[in-house]
């Protein structure tokens, strides 16, 4: 399903991804975590080339690309490797003149050429899914920032992507709210959907991750499932950060 092998990013002379080789398999659910400016977030925006690879390869599905410097991909290519994954960013990205159910049928209607009404059906079945029907007709500031990023994942799913791939999508919500959209997308995973995901929910990632890795530094520290990565790291880096993470690491003792 995705498989990225000595992928690299760079913005002028600073390397931001370093050797990334990376495969998931259909049907599973890749975690990935680590300090910010690790390179997380890049990595997420190079799989559907809303940043683009400096060097490296990537297979998605049946399509493959191969990057290296100074060579400009083929728009088509773009847009197809788009049409197979669907993201959902951290801060929405939502129309703010248009409904719920607007933004839900927006792709349906300008990518998949889609009639307007067969779109309008499916984007009602995309937000009954995840818990909105009754707000189909509510613009974005009516809505809580748990309930907008719902229709984030609505409006994802919706294309039907073979790849879901979400950045940081609780990171700004209200706590209390953050259990409602992982629990949208636990029943993703659930279903079998094929997911990456960026996050610091180190317990969803638990709970959920077939496979997860730990980056650092632009680099890949440490991979595994979670048991292996949450509970038996024998990696510095890893527990020191998961320390962190969990408020567990001894405090720092002042000297005067």
């Amino acid at each position: 399903m995705l498989e990225m092998k000595k992928l690299k990013k760079s913005f002028g002379d600073i390397e931001v991804l370093r050797d990334i080789d990376l495969r998931l398999e259909k049907g599973k659910v890749l975690v990935i975590v680590g300090p910010s400016g690790s390179g997380k977030t890049t990595l997420l925006r190079c799989i559907n080339l809303l940043e683009t690879p400096t060097e490296g390869e990537m297979t998605v599905g049946d399509l493959q690309l191969t990057f290296s410097p100074g060579t400009k991909l083929r728009k088509i290519d773009i847009l197809e490797l788009r049409q197979r994954t669907g993201m959902v960013f951290q801060s929405y990205n939502l129309f703010p003149h248009r409904t719920a159910v607007e933004n839900v049928m927006e792709g349906l209607i300008t990518v998949k050429k889609a009639d307007k009404h067969e779109s309008r059906s499916l984007a009602m079945e995309m937000l009954r899914k995840v818990g909105l029907e009754e707000k189909a007709e509510a613009y974005p500031y009516q809505l809580s920032g748990g309930q907008q990023q719902r229709v984030g994942i609505a409006r994802a799913i919706a294309m039907d992507p073979d790849l879901l791939l979400f950045d940081e999508p609780t990171s700004a919500l209200d706590p209390e709210l953050v259990g409602e959209v992982l629990n949208v997308m636990k029943a993703l995973a659930a279903e079998g959907r094929t997911m990456v995901v960026v996050t610091h929910e180190m317990k969803f990632a638990a709970d959920v991750a077939d496979t997860v890795v730990f980056m650092d530094n632009g680099r890949i520290v440490e991979r595994g499932t979670p048991d292996e990565v949450f509970r038996q790291s024998a990696n510095e880096r890893t527990k020191a950060f998961l320390s962190r993470v969990s408020g567990t690491e001894p405090p720092v003792q002042a000297t005067f």
